[in-house]
């Protein structure tokens, strides 16, 4: 079972301990709501109880002192007691209504004996009036008033017995179900506590576990992304490289076309030249025939010229990085019938052989993406030593390169571009300035393009 299970568990635990100490607690307070209510109703009975023998006690004496001095004043409290019986009869029939049987009949002949002893206490009144003290005495004499009170004695002690005994079951019970109720409460909360604690550990168990997990997945995803950073820098070393190598092969490549193709044409024109002297004929289809023939080698030259300029222009090797430029930059836009302005530091720049053909090619890709897709109509080349970088912008005033091609996989001229750039630990962005077109703009550290002597002229200047 994993932790969220074991959570889920507890939690459902915990609800039901709730619900447990919510319902044992409203049972025990039923419990202990009607053993309240028997104890009060068992005082409602001795307080109705005891009146009715209160009544009978003082009408009894108020009758009894009436007839031995004959004060009326005495017969008050028989008078008032007679007139409060019903009442009392009415309060001890109430008090056990819902009393069991053998209660409702000890109440019914204590009601009974009650009337016959009211009846007996009036009679010996009324005797008195008419017949005088004697009559009175000789009434009170039997045993009919004194057998009537023992029997109401023994009745009201058998009641009073039993609503005793009810009274200690009572207090009893009451006293069993608090102790229960506070077991069964005390219970559920220990049983609660310890869930909520089981539930505490649990769940800092499942934070540290998903603490745990995020330093894990951290962990891996900073191991991703050094494999990822390993292996663009691994890609992008091989990118340099082939473009190194690419660079060698068309270097080997322009050398064999320049010695081979060309002492091929040279040796052509030489032995047209020996046969055309030769001959020495005068007929104009035959001259006509020979100029041809010179037109095309002359054409096999030019084209020989522009194929090894392409490959690896010789005046980069030659004369250096600005008149390579001058002479690229001016023959596209020639070709193409563009405007251009160039902006190049005063004198050459000492870079590296492979920082120089970097740039050279730099500034020749951003051209031919000018031709093919600015619709422009002037372009602006500026290179420069900018400290601590040498800038390199080619900018145009065509309709702006579309934001989706800067994403594009196939806009391998862009990337070539930009890994040119970065294998020489530069920059290279593209962008829409406000007055329009495409800006490229390439900026190379000094300290990595600049040759050993470059190095040391910039170490003077800065000293």
């Amino acid at each position: 079972m994993n932790s969220v299970a074991r959570q889920m568990l507890v939690v459902a635990l915990l609800l039901a301990t709730v619900v447990g100490l919510f319902v044992a607690a409203q049972l025990g307070q039923r419990r202990l709501e009607e053993a309240s209510a028997r104890i009060e109703l068992g005082a409602q009975r001795q307080q109705a109880l005891a009146g009715l023998w209160q009544l009978l006690q003082q009408a009894e004496s108020s009758q009894r002192g009436y007839i031995l001095v004959g004060d009326a004043a005495y017969l008050a409290p028989f008078q008032q007691a007679s007139a409060d019986l019903d009442a009392a009869l009415e309060r001890l029939d109430a008090a056990y209504a819902a009393a069991r049987a053998p209660a409702r009949a000890d109440v019914a002949q204590l009601e009974k004996l009650s009337n016959e002893k009211f009846a007996e206490m009036r009679s010996t009144v009324e005797a008195y009036g008419i017949r005088g003290r004697a009559a009175a005495l000789e009434i009170i004499r039997t045993d009919a008033g004194a057998s009537t009170m023992s029997q109401i004695d023994e009745v009201v002690r058998s009641i009073e017995a039993r609503d005793g005994a009810e009274a200690v079951e009572a207090t009893r019970r009451w006293q069993v179900n608090r102790w229960s109720s506070i077991a069964t409460t005390s219970a559920a909360l220990l049983a609660s506590t310890g869930l909520l604690l089981l539930l505490s550990r649990l769940t800092l168990r499942q934070l540290r576990s998903k603490e745990r997990e995020t330093e894990q997945l951290e962990a891996r995803q900073a191991e991703l992304e050094r494999l990822v950073e390993q292996r663009t820098e691994e890609l992008s070393e091989l990118s340099t490289h082939l473009q190194s190598v690419a660079e060698q092969e068309k270097a080997a490549l322009a050398r064999e076309l320049h010695d081979e193709l060309g002492g091929l044409l040279v040796a052509a024109r030489m032995d047209l030249s020996w046969v055309e002297e030769r001959v020495g004929s005068r007929d104009p289809e035959l001259a006509g025939y020979f100029q041809r023939v010179q037109d095309a080698l002359q054409a096999g030259f030019d084209i020989k010229r522009r194929v090894i300029e392409n490959l690896r222009p010789t005046l980069l090797d030659n004369l250096g990085l600005v008149p390579a430029l001058r002479w690229q930059v001016g023959d596209m836009c020639e070709r193409a019938g563009l405007e251009h302005v160039e902006h190049y530091p005063e004198g050459e720049m000492p870079l590296t052989p492979e920082a120089s053909i970097a740039v050279f090619r730099i500034v020749q890709e951003a051209l031919a993406n000018v031709l093919k897709h600015a619709h422009a109509t002037a372009v602006e080349v500026t290179v420069e030593a900018a400290e601590p970088s040498l800038l390199i912008r080619v900018r145009d005033d065509g309709v702006g390169v579309p934001p989706e091609r800067l994403l594009a996989v196939r806009a391998h001229g862009l990337a070539a571009m930009r890994q040119r750039a970065r294998g020489l630990g530069g920059h290279w962005h593209v962008q829409r300035p406000p007055s329009g077109g495409t800006e490229v703009e390439v900026r190379l550290p000094l300290a990595r393009v600049l040759t050993r002597r470059g190095l040391e002229i910039r170490r003077r200047r800065e000293a």
